[in-house]
């Protein structure tokens, strides 16, 4: 397994923690489901859309990032496309959270309250740390 780990490349190994740290997550939250006795499946569930929103916002960066990044193919960058996926990170985020607060404090979608709010931004937190904490050990940071 630690050599399959050592083969995937930057990207890869971020994807790789945020998924780890969105399940032990998800596990964690899980005794909500039997335990508590008002809306307790609503903590576990607004971490998992969360996270599946996180992962969906990491695509967003890597395809920013390769927009933004020359190559020998288009060695300009291309502002439409890095717009386009600035544009589509914030939308999600937006959508998250507002699909979030929906179901935690109105009755809109006729008592749906599924996801809860704050444990739908919470989720949305690991990718800022999982983002510093590789720029900050990355081989190009500067010295």
């Amino acid at each position: 397994m630690v050599e399959k780990y050592l083969k995937l490349n930057e990207h890869q190994r971020t994807l790789f923690w945020l998924i780890v740290i969105g399940v032990v997550g998800f596990i964690g939250l899980c005794p909500f489901f039997f335990f508590y006795e008002d809306k307790g499946y609503s903590y576990p569930m607004g971490w998992l859309l969360g996270t599946l929103a996180e992962i969906l916002s990491f695509f967003t960066i890597i395809k920013m990032s390769e927009a933004l990044l020359p190559t020998e193919e288009e060695p300009n960058p291309r502002p439409t496309k890095i717009i386009l996926y600035v544009a589509l990170r914030f939308l999600i985020y937006i959508a998250v959270l507002v699909i979030g607060a929906i179901c935690t404090w109105t009755d809109w979608f006729g008592g749906f309250d599924m996801f809860n709010f704050w444990m739908t931004f919470v989720g949305l937190l690991p990718i800022q740390v999982l983002l510093v904490i590789r720029g900050l050990k990355s081989k190009r940071a500067v010295r």
